[in-house]
């Protein structure tokens, strides 16, 4: 074999790990940017976290990219990051279901509902009563 084709593929293949580390770091990028385009900055209100210069959005940005890169779905990232700083850093509406304030809506409006039944029950009582 010539000496020029061993260097060839000698080089090749020490380059192709880095060559496939560069894709996944670019991936990455492409993700943290894509996340980033959806949620805002808590200082900044309408400012997306890539452009914000506020140190909360630093650490959401930091926070974006170092789970990225240990393998979280863009998903789970945004999910993390809503938990976290809660509903006010996104620009579109919560992916994550919203069961508590619901809860709390029902057992107020059950609890007026029965406060009303109740008060309407006793009055009515005393009426009779008089």
């Amino acid at each position: 074999m010539n000496p020029f084709v061993k260097i060839l593929l000698f080089t090749a293949l020490l380059l192709s790990p880095l060559r496939g580390q560069t894709n996944d770091v670019l991936s990455v990028e492409t993700e943290a940017l894509e996340i980033a385009d959806r949620l805002r900055c808590l200082v900044c209100s309408d400012e997306n976290i890539e452009t914000a210069k506020d140190e909360t959005a630093k650490d959401m940005r930091f926070f974006i990219r170092r789970h990225l890169t240990e393998g979280k779905t863009q998903d789970l990232v945004v999910h993390l990051l809503l938990a976290q700083y809660g509903d006010m850093i996104s620009l579109e509406d919560s992916p994550l279901p919203n069961t508590e304030k619901e809860e709390v809506f029902v057992f107020i409006s059950a609890g007026l509902s029965f406060a009303a039944m109740a008060f309407y029950i006793y009055r009515r009582s005393r009426h009779f009563k008089a």
